[in-house]
């Protein structure tokens, strides 16, 4: 198989696997649905990351009912999209594979996920963005926690062959 052959399955698998993990809920439309792209970030790069992180909190957000209406997750889903491009983009720019890439990636990807969305919610939902904290930081945490396990799991020649920053 070509090498985009490779990436666009690969990109279908995380997808799907974005469905899967958004129907682990935590709380409403938190769930485990950003794993497949913040593993989609590091592996095709930051641009396929953004993707797979906007889709996979709409389909979350689907599946809930869209329970804090369309126009809040699709606010939601472009922050999500953000997140995956600068995560993917920190991982992939800055010394791969260092201690010192992987503790910012995670803490830029911590701090957009949770007090930037609340931030940014707090004028169209109030002071419902409080009891949001604590799920919120519990997924985002199991979702960071996920990614790095799996990838850390994944064989080195996996990782080369896939390894396409866009």
């Amino acid at each position: 198989m070509s090498k985009r052959t490779n990436n666009l399955t690969l990109k279908a698998l995380l997808i799907a696997m974005c469905i899967v993990g958004a129907n682990f809920k935590v709380l409403g439309s938190i769930a485990l649905d950003s794993f497949p792209a913040f593993l989609g970030a590091i592996i095709l790069g930051p641009v396929s990351g953004a993707v797979i992180g906007f889709f996979g909190h709409m389909v979350s957000a689907a599946l809930s009912g869209f329970a804090l209406t369309l126009p809040i997750h699709l606010i939601i889903a472009t922050l999500m999209a953000a997140c995956m491009f600068s995560y993917g983009w920190i991982r992939c720019n800055w010394k791969e594979g260092t201690l010192t890439s992987v503790i910012v990636s995670l803490l830029v990807a911590y701090i957009i996920n949770v007090p930037l969305d609340l931030l940014l919610l707090y004028p169209m939902i109030g002071k419902a963005v409080y009891g949001l904290f604590v799920p919120l930081t519990i997924g985002t945490v199991a979702n960071l926690f996920l990614t790095e396990i799996v990838y850390v799991m994944l064989p080195k020649k996996f990782k080369q062959l896939m390894t396409t920053h866009n």
